[in-house]
C-alpha cells in the first residue's frame, strides 16, 4: 500500500497539471457528446435575429416551413428548430431611448455574442436577419453566394450576391405569423465550409455536408414558395 501510495505521490508531482489538461480536454469531449446525444433530434435549423420577440410563434413558423417543402429528405425530417434571438439595431436603439421604451444595451451585445455563436458553431444554416447584423456578417464571408445556390439564375428580391429581401417573399407575405415582423429583415444561407469548432469536429464531414444539402434545399423552397 506504501509503494502505491509513493508512487502516486511521485506522479502527482511530475504530471499534476499533464492530469489535470488531460482531464479537462475529456471533460469538454464528453460533455458536448452528451449534450448533442440528449438534446432534440432537430434535422432542420433556422435562426432569426430581429428586434420582435417571437417564441410564441415558433410553431407556427415550423408549420410555414413545412409548407414549402418539395422533397422528400425534407418532408421526412425529423423537426425543425426555431432559434429566436432578439437584436436591435442602432436605430431602433435610439428610437426606444428617445421614446423611453426599455432597451438594455449590455443585453442587446450579449445577444449579439448568441448570434455569433450560432454562426461560428451551431446548427442552423438558414437565417433570418436584421438588415445591419447581416451586412456585418456579411463582410465576414459567412454567407453562400446566391450563385452557389441558384447558378446563373439570380432569384427574385435579390438585394446582393448573399441576401434577399425577406419580406418581399411570397413566402413571408402569405403566412399571417410574419406579417408583424419588424425592420428590414434578410434572408441568407450560411456557407457549406465546415467550421472549425469542437462541436462540429465531432461530425463527420459527410454527415456535415447532408446538413448543408438539406438546409440548401429548405432555403432554396422558401426563396421560391408560390402561392397557388
Amino acid at each position: 500500500m506504501q509503494k502505491i501510495v509513493k508512487w502516486f505521490k511521485n506522479y502527482w508531482y511530475y504530471y499534476k497539471w499533464y492530469t489535470i489538461a488531460a482531464a479537462f480536454i475529456l471533460f469538454v469531449v464528453v460533455f458536448c457528446v452528451v449534450q448533442c446525444s440528449v438534446q432534440d433530434k432537430y434535422d432542420i435549423h433556422l435562426t432569426y435575429a430581429g428586434a420582435d420577440m417571437i417564441s410564441n410563434d415558433i410553431d407556427d413558423i415550423r408549420s410555414a416551413l413545412r409548407a414549402t417543402f418539395t422533397t422528400r429528405s425534407e418532408k421526412e425530417s425529423n423537426g425543425i428548430s426555431v432559434r429566436d434571438i432578439v437584436w436591435v439595431n442602432s436605430e431602433t436603439a435610439a428610437e426606444y431611448v428617445k421614446n423611453g421604451v426599455f432597451f438594455d444595451p449590455k443585453q442587446n451585445q450579449d445577444n449579439e455574442k448568441l448570434l455569433f455563436n450560432e454562426i461560428a458553431s451551431g446548427n442552423s444554416f438558414v437565417y433570418i436577419l436584421d438588415r445591419q447584423q447581416y451586412e456585418k456578417l456579411k463582410a465576414d464571408g459567412v454567407f453562400a453566394p446566391l450563385s452557389d445556390v441558384f447558378g446563373i439564375k439570380t432569384p427574385e428580391h435579390a438585394i446582393d450576391e448573399y441576401g434577399i429581401d425577406f419580406k418581399a417573399t411570397a413566402f413571408a407575405s402569405y403566412f399571417d405569423v410574419f406579417k408583424d415582423w419588424r425592420g428590414d429583415l434578410v434572408l441568407c444561407l450560411r456557407s457549406g465550409t465546415l467550421s472549425e469548432s469542437l462541436i462540429n469536429r465531432l461530425k463527420s464531414s459527410e454527415q456535415y455536408k447532408k446538413s448543408y444539402e438539406l438546409h440548401k434545399q429548405v432555403f432554396i423552397d422558401i426563396v421560391e414558395f408560390e402561392v397557388k
